[in-house]
């Protein structure tokens, strides 16, 4: 292991709350129904085929051009940035300090692969900003999740080869993003939704530079057997 690339929402904080108040609060304003059932369906997806889907929901999808949509994708990110603003270091998930300073400590490289346009404000808002030594601009991608695109343009920033990098997600569109990468893949959730990873923990605090450690080297393993 010579890199982690980190999802964001429910690997490292969880402002899953702040996006379904926001979403639901543009949703209201278009007289949309929208509930917390719907807003699972946008877990991992980049907010313009989030708000694809709520116009497709709503049924009235042809209504608006390709710029009204974005006025209503400024205007969601507005209420969510109003929100971000209150997170603290006590937002971080239980475990991660503690992983992000073992991983450090072992001179492992550090990444965030989100789809989220505001990570270098939650991260600042976190204190954490320092602990990565890269951050993969959306903007520049040209496909989302589950494409590897954002994992590998991570290991790129990195320099180290994909197969050198642990990635850890929360979302099956992740979990699909880093094994098409060619990573470790680590899930965190339930066995179900996460079956598709090579390790699985039902709670960040689960994670440690010792179970990523010795998860890859048995993936390692396995991968080598395979190929002989």
């Amino acid at each position: 292991m010579k890199a982690v690339i980190f999802d964001l929402d429910g690997v490292i904080t969880d402002t899953a709350e702040y996006h379904f108040l926001a979403w639901k609060r543009l949703a209201d304003q278009l007289n949309i129904s929208f509930d917390r059932d719907f807003n699972e369906r946008l877990k991992g997806i980049s907010r313009s085929e989030s708000l694809d889907m709520i116009l497709v929901h709503g049924h009235v999808s042809a209504q608006y051009s390709e710029d009204a949509k974005q006025d209503l994708m400024n205007e969601k990110n507005r209420y969510y940035q109003q929100l971000i603003q209150t997170l603290t270091p006590d937002n971080l998930l239980p475990g991660i300090r503690q992983l992000l300073s073992e991983l450090k400590h072992q001179q492992i490289k550090l990444a965030l692969a989100s789809a989220s346009r505001n990570a270098p404000t939650i991260l600042e808002c976190l204190k954490i900003m320092d602990d990565f030594h890269t951050i993969v601009d959306p903007e520049t991608l040209a496909n989302g999740k589950p494409d590897p695109e954002i994992f590998l343009t991570a290991a790129k920033q990195l320099s180290v080869s994909p197969t050198d990098c642990i990635g850890i997600e929360d979302a099956e569109a992740g979990i699909a993003s880093i094994k098409s990468a060619g990573m470790f893949a680590v899930g965190v959730g339930n066995k179900q939704s996460m079956a598709a990873a090579d390790l699985i923990v039902g709670e960040t605090s689960d994670l440690s530079f010792t179970l990523l450690d010795n998860g890859m080297k048995q993936w390692r393993e396995k991968r080598n057997k395979i190929e002989s």
